[in-house]
């Protein structure tokens, strides 16, 4: 039924696929064109200005009668002569500013300095102001020990005039093996300054090694270094105007000299405060033969064998380095002598400033823990002669060095008073508010270079950089008269 058969095959084309044509074809852009030209000036032309010259009209010299000229002053000179100085002795105008200065007759707070890496003990021990005025060292420690201090000392630089100052970031932070207890700049070279710690270390550095922040130098008090001073040039040491004296609270006035091309410190001289040459009203039950502790010290600024230290029982000592009374001791082999050439007035209190004026050679600063701020005249030791009694604690003070009369006292709450010793009322003229955080005030310094910038330091770290105002910055005609004065009076 079925059977297998082969057939022819079959084929179809496709319907979706045709065949593509393809053709050549090109495309050109027209042929650029290119031109040239030029250009020239072809006419130059100058001008030029001239002033005339000018005529100067000869004139005669007015003709005149010299001797009738010279009777006319020789009548009225005396009567002019006069009133000028019967002006100079006036007071009515002590006091008196401008109305637009009235407007600005409070402080103003141009920077608060902040170390974050503050430990929580530590305050502000120190501060002092560059020969230029720019930078401001601060010094940190902590004010209580029990014995022996286990804690770090720092101390920073802060440039105010810099473009990248940060008040929050000091330019240099150098940390010390003790509490830093005081600090001072060289009074001429703006990078050295020296450092006293508790420890009994005195430490020298020099900004412009600014690779390095280690010492240049290092001396060794044997007790904490609780004052420094820079001696100027001339009086005793007219050949050593590098030499620093350091003030210890065993009772010792160490003077050493400074070499910074050699890095060399070398004690040419010491002095000692001895429990006998305290007052017996004030003196302790110590040895006659130990030391008494010093708490401050300052040179005069005529005569640089003289200076002022106040103790801590309250006694305030005028002193000589030309004194040659041994005081039957001797530190590093040499022989330490007897200081005090005569005792002011002593304080019920322990001394927390002494200060040699910047104005007058004879006035003497000095205020202490009973809250008296006086004014002595060194030749007559007996009897301070003006005395402001605050009503508030007083924890530091300094005076202006712009205004002969006037004082800054840091108090316990946190504000800084600035009293005048010409005034007859106790109350300061001038008062810088606390901070919004108030906190006891622990350090000032005035600024020697811009005298209207005052760095004040407290208990929680803080510095606040004020700028005074005209009033407590400008000097009053007859300030400098009055100071001088009020010294003389009493000494007569």
């Amino acid at each position: 039924m079925f059977s297998k058969k082969s057939g022819g095959g079959a084929s179809f084309s496709s319907n979706w696929k045709t065949e593509q044509s393809l053709a050549d074809g090109g495309c050109q852009t027209d042929p650029v064109e290119l031109a040239e030209e030029g250009c020239q000036v072809l006419e130059l032309s100058e001008t030029g200005v001239q002033t005339e010259e000018e005529q100067t009209n000869a004139s005669k010299a007015p003709e005149y009668n010299e001797e009738s000229l010279l009777m006319f002053l020789k009548s009225v000179g005396p009567k002019v002569i006069r009133e000028i100085e019967r002006q100079n002795r006036s007071r009515a105008f002590d006091g008196f500013s401008l109305l637009e200065k009235e407007e600005s007759s409070g402080g103003k707070i141009l920077h608060t300095l902040r170390l974050n890496q503050l430990q929580s003990n530590h305050v502000v021990t120190g501060i002092d102001w560059s020969c230029t005025g720019s930078v401001v060292v601060v010094a940190y420690g902590s004010r209580f020990h029990e014995d022996w201090c286990d804690h770090k000392g720092v101390v920073t630089t802060w440039n105010i005039n810099r473009s990248d100052f940060d008040s929050n970031q000091p330019e240099k932070l150098i940390e010390v093996s003790s509490c830093v207890l005081c600090v001072a700049f060289h009074p001429t070279n703006p990078a050295v300054f020296a450092v006293g710690t508790y420890s009994g270390e005195l430490l020298v550095f020099d900004l412009s090694h600014s690779e390095s922040v280690s010492p240049v130098v290092v001396g060794d008090c044997r007790g904490c270094v609780t004052a420094l001073s820079w001696i100027a040039s001339g009086g005793a040491y007219p050949k050593t105007p590098n030499s620093v004296a350091a003030s210890t609270s065993t009772g010792f006035i160490l003077i050493f000299e400074l070499n910074l091309l050699k890095s060399s410190l070398k004690l040419k001289s010491g002095f000692m405060l001895q429990s006998q040459d305290v007052p017996r009203g004030i003196r302790g039950p110590i040895d006659e033969t130990e030391g008494v502790e010093v708490t401050s010290a300052s040179f005069n600024k005529e005569d640089p064998t003289l200076f002022v230290i106040g103790a801590e029982g309250g006694g305030l000592f005028v002193c000589s380095t030309t004194s040659e009374v041994p005081a039957g001791k001797e530190f590093d082999e040499v022989r330490l002598v007897r200081c005090v050439t005569s005792v002011l007035s002593p304080h019920t209190g322990r001394v927390l400033a002494s200060q040699f004026s910047p104005h007058h050679h004879n006035a003497v600063l000095s205020s202490a823990s009973d809250n008296q701020i006086r004014l002595f005249s060194i030749l007559q030791p007996n009897k301070p002669v003006n005395v402001i009694y605050s009503e508030e604690i007083i924890t530091c003070a300094e005076l202006s060095p712009s205004r002969p009369m006037v004082v800054a006292v840091g108090l316990v709450t946190g504000q800084v008073a600035l009293h005048d010793f010409g005034m007859k009322s106790c109350q300061p003229f001038l008062s810088l508010r606390a901070a919004e955080k108030p906190a006891s005030i622990t350090y000032l310094k005035f600024n020697k270079k811009d005298m209207a910038l005052l760095a004040v330091g407290d208990r929680l770290g803080r510095v606040s950089i004020w700028h005074l105002p005209d009033n407590a910055v400008s000097p009053l005609s007859t300030e400098q008269t009055a100071l001088a004065s009020l010294l003389d009076t009493v000494t007569e």
